[in-house]
């Protein structure tokens, strides 16, 4: 508390003289490449970085896991090492219900839905104060590719029955409750390691948007992507509680103009997104597969009996269904 008071004391000024020194250097941390072309999560940084830096907060960004994997960054955001990291759910969802409530599949069509919801609905909020008690915030959710489908490599996916031939790389319970709803076999290995995997053939399939694929240069190893549109492909960008709770409130705003500048430079991009990823599919040689509305049925039934997760609620789960019924687009 007398480093918050003293801070707040000192100003803006000071404390921007004080973020010279690397000891008091702004750390972001994200697991993927500095692209600003295919790799949203970095749009969202770079906007981010460069308000902090214009204001005087002397901020630097880590890509490529260059400080840890998930894991070890979330333990170093909720250590106040990390000031911000960009992280997947299968890292925190464990200490909030309603992000937990969030996870299943097609449940979410469209991007403008995501929008809605991230905007009219408190659930971001609600998200951030579950995880406030164990040293995190949640700032946004940031747009990664094209809404989520299926890679698989040596055999084109179409049907349940194309994908039990193969085994599928998972990481989390909640993608363990998939494996059993679908009927498919699967092995769990970290993200990375999935190259290697890939190469060796220890899994054949992973679930991501289409832009991951190129962007980590596996192109090599794959050879199909099936377009599931089983929802946002989205990380979420938290905060360190106890870096936040040193800043005086002018720095809190200019935190808060930084991330509303990179929800803008992020949703810009995410606009042009899907023209780009399929492109950009092409050019390294994996063949995109569209499904029917009735083909994509299958996998909706199928996901239908997932489970609730381990981390959720009753409670949290019929609100955040609640909040997916009012931000549905009306029809006319």
């Amino acid at each position: 508390m007398k480093r918050r008071a003293l801070l707040a004391g000192i100003g803006a000024g000071a404390f921007a003289v004080s973020c010279t020194d690397p000891r008091h250097t702004i750390k972001f941390g994200i697991s993927t490449p500095s692209d600003l072309t295919h790799n949203g999560v970095y749009v969202w940084a770079d906007a981010f970085t460069r308000v902090l830096n214009e204001a005087g907060l002397d901020t630097e960004l880590f890509p490529n896991s260059s400080i840890g994997g998930e894991r070890e960054r979330i333990m170093q955001v909720r250590m106040g090492l990390l000031e911000v990291n960009a992280t997947g759910g299968d890292e925190v969802n464990r200490w909030s219900p309603l992000a937990a409530a969030g996870a299943h599949p097609f449940l979410i069509d469209t991007y403008d839905h995501m929008d809605r919801l991230l905007t009219d609905t408190p659930y971001i909020e609600g998200i951030s104060k579950d995880f406030e008690q164990h040293g995190f915030r949640l700032a946004d959710f940031v747009y990664t590719g094209s809404m989520v489908g299926l890679f698989t490599r040596g055999k084109p996916v179409r049907t349940m029955d194309d994908l039990r031939q193969l085994r599928l790389r998972v990481l989390s319970a909640a993608d363990l409750d998939l494996l059993n709803a679908w009927k498919v076999r699967g092995v769990q290995v970290a993200w990375e390691e999935v190259a290697q995997a890939l190469q060796t053939g220890m899994v054949d399939a992973y679930l991501n948007p289409p832009n991951i694929a190129p962007l980590f240069g596996h192109g090599a190893v794959l050879d199909y992507f099936t377009d599931l549109r089983m929802g946002p492909a989205s990380r979420m960008i938290v905060i360190s509680e106890h870096w936040y709770e040193t800043l005086a409130s002018n720095q809190r705003e200019t935190v808060e103009k930084a991330i509303a500048a990179g929800r803008t430079a992020n949703r810009l991009w995410t606009n042009t997104v899907e023209e780009r990823d399929r492109e950009k599919l092409k050019k390294t040689g994996i063949e995109f597969i569209a499904l029917t509305n009735e083909e994509r049925r299958e996998w909706i039934e199928a996901s239908k009996a997932i489970p609730a997760g381990r981390w959720e609620t009753t409670e949290a789960s019929a609100q955040f269904r609640k909040w997916i019924k009012e931000t549905e687009e009306t029809q006319s």
